[in-house]
């Protein structure tokens, strides 16, 4: 039925309709005359209640532009990390109001005001402001309500943040725990050498596979049909002839001008970009010294083949050619637009040093005649059509793809456009793709009407969708999109994923290896502490690293966190552990000595540093709040509903 009147919902009939449902909504609601009872909620905490629908949309949001989207069980402890995220951003909220804090609506709006995103020309735009929200389904009372939130949240947060102390005493431990260094040894054992020492049986390639089915299903992917419509192809299709363009021609010849050209000469002092003040002072009285000596009748040319030193145009009389606007320094091209022929300026300070301009010759602009201008009139009247006729076409798109909901044949054949169709794409997109690379359409093509439960006949048309601009489009088009056709995930085949699977075989029993071999030669070194003979007797690289600080970049950080949490060594014994690399190596680690880590009261870093370790302590604190708050409230998950997601 509510596709029937989608379909038919226009002119009088929708006016009909309108008035037939005015006063079941208004006795029972939306949600009850539409769905048959109240939105499922996946979680409440105290009174407060958060939707399924809410955090699908949250969801959604998160994965948005990602390329590796989570699918079945994955996805599944996704939603419940973010579903979590949102109990304890209530949690928060709800305490902050419990506490009195509040932030007035003139702050809120002065926040919307200064976003960039909502701004032309660095003003606020209103008009920008309601169209990007239109664009992205918000009324400007949600937006402001959500935002007004967000502050409030983030005012208290602040306020245990910022509250995060550290005495003196306790700076100047932490600053030599941070800057301590350690000198080190380390024996490398490659991962590599047990990896090609382990075989791999068929049984327990079968056996793995059967244990971890779920991990081995292809994602998702959908095919979409779609029409597009840019300014470009609207310019592209449009019909002129040469009177019009000549009209065009005639009304704009302020476009089609040959540009003023400037004959220039200059006398350049010269200034490194790390001058001392004394070298640029020095400079400036050199200049001013030329100017004075120029202003008692010197010749120009002279001073500048004596004085200047740019080598490339003081043997010339320091003529450097014709000005190309916005191509020279900023200070000496105004210098040079205000002179009058002959004339040359005061010295100067550019990004070159200082430099006297002197204007040799002028050629005013001048128009150009319409043969000359052509290309320039034909493409600049095509941009000029096709920016206005665009808007109507992408109107004329959106009600026929809106009012015939169940395919776009009528509007490609009503607008001329050809309905074109994508690769397959999962839910990370498709880079290369004419549209699939961009997040927007992924996204609705995943959802919603489009998606039609993975069923074409029930596909709806999307909304207009703006793409990004990129070099496939070359523009910002719009396209409205439908599903085309689906293929859900599925188990891949034993053969299919065979490699991944021995791959995975004998990197966990390489490990398995390399383990014992890393622990029984730590209890010998232990016993022994002969790091030296150990590598030797086993051909194994030995580093001298030296004293090394917790960021050095020549150790893995693997093994520098394996050394700092090493037992301290004494006098004339090393400590030893064992640790492993980003790349799965093995390492056995001597610690022989311990240097102490310092920074002078003065240092500018120290204030840095404090202000960073109070932020943690803070934040430590934060953390520990935030918990108490949830033992405190009265937080219901409803495990069911959570499970029973019909989202795709």
């Amino acid at each position: 039925m509510l596709q029937s009147i989608r379909d038919r919902a226009t002119g009088l009939f929708a006016w009909v309709i309108v008035i037939l449902l005015i006063v079941p909504f208004a006795l029972w609601g939306i949600q009850e005359y539409l769905g048959g009872g109240s939105a499922v909620n996946v979680a409440k905490i105290n009174d407060v209640s958060i939707s399924r629908n809410d955090l699908n949309i949250k969801v959604d949001s998160s994965l948005r532009g990602k390329k590796n989207r989570p699918e079945g069980a994955a996805l599944a402890s996704y939603r419940r990390r973010v579903l979590n995220e949102m109990i304890q951003e209530e949690v928060l909220y709800q305490a902050a109001v419990s506490r009195g804090f509040r932030i007035h609506e003139a702050v809120v709006f002065s926040t919307i005001q200064s976003n960039p995103v909502f701004q032309k020309n660095g003003k606020f735009d209103p008009e920008l402001y309601k169209d990007l929200l239109k664009y992205n389904g918000l009324a400007p009372q949600t937006y402001q309500a959500s935002l007004a939130r967000d502050m409030i949240i983030q005012q208290f947060i602040g306020s245990i943040v910022d509250t995060g102390y550290v005495t003196s005493t306790e700076m100047d431990k932490l600053i030599e725990l941070q800057r301590r260094k350690l000198d080190l040894v380390v024996m490398q054992v490659p991962f590599k050498n047990y990896q090609d020492k382990v075989t791999v049986t068929d049984a327990q390639i079968r056996s793995y596979y059967e244990k971890h089915k779920q991990n081995f299903m292809t994602p998702a992917r959908v095919k979409v049909d779609y029409l597009m419509l840019s300014v470009d192809q609207v310019a592209a299709g449009l019909k002129f002839t040469e009177a019009q363009l000549k009209e065009y021609f005639e009304s704009h010849r302020d476009n089609f001008l040959r540009p003023e050209q400037r004959k220039l000469a200059h006398i350049m002092i010269e200034i490194a970009a790390d001058a001392k003040p004394a070298t640029i002072e020095k400079a400036r009285k050199q200049a001013e010294d030329i100017y004075q000596q120029l202003q008692k009748g010197a010749d120009f040319a002279k001073m500048a083949q004596k004085y200047s030193q740019d080598a490339g145009s003081a043997n010339q009389g320091g003529d450097i050619g014709i000005l190309e606007p916005g191509t020279m320094d900023k200070v000496f091209e105004q210098a040079a637009v205000a002179l009058k022929k002959g004339q040359y300026s005061k010295p100067v300070r550019t990004a070159f040093g200082y430099q006297i301009v002197k204007l040799l010759d002028i050629k005013p602009g001048e128009s150009k005649s319409f043969t000359e201008a052509r290309a320039d009139v034909e493409k600049m009247y095509r941009r000029q059509q096709a920016g206005s006729l665009f808007f109507d076409r992408k109107e004329a798109l959106y009600n026929q793809t809106y009012e015939n909901p169940e395919g776009l044949d009528i509007a490609a054949r009503e607008l001329g456009l050809k309905i074109q169709t994508s690769a397959w794409f999962t839910r990370s997109g498709l880079p290369g793709d004419a549209v699939a690379y961009d997040p927007k359409i992924v996204e609705i093509a995943f959802s919603g009407d489009v998606f039609g439960a993975g069923k074409p006949v029930r596909s709806l048309n999307s909304k207009l969708i703006e793409l990004k601009e990129n070099k496939i489009t070359k523009s910002k088009p719009v396209v409205v999109i439908r599903l085309a056709d689906y293929q859900p995930s599925k188990q891949q085949a034993l053969s299919e994923v065979r490699d991944e699977i021995i791959k995975t075989l004998k990197a966990r029993e390489a490990d398995k290896a390399l383990q014992v071999d890393l622990s029984n030669w730590l209890k010998e070194l232990k016993a022994k502490a002969n790091l030296d003979q150990l590598a030797k007797d086993n051909s194994f690289k030995l580093v001298q690293a030296g004293f090394t600080g917790r960021g050095d970049k020549k150790l893995d950080a693997g093994i520098l966190t394996a050394a700092f949490k090493a037992p301290r060594p004494s006098k004339d014994k090393a400590s030893f552990t064992l640790a492993r690399t980003r790349s799965g190596d093995g390492a056995l680690i001597a610690v022989k000595a311990i240097q102490p880590g310092v920074m002078k009261k003065n240092d500018p870093m120290r204030s840095f540093f404090k202000q960073y370790t109070q932020r943690i302590i803070g934040t430590a604190e934060l953390s520990a709040f935030v918990e108490s708050l949830k033992l405190q409230a009265s937080i219901n998950i409803y495990e069911k509903q959570l499970a029973n997601d019909t989202e795709n």
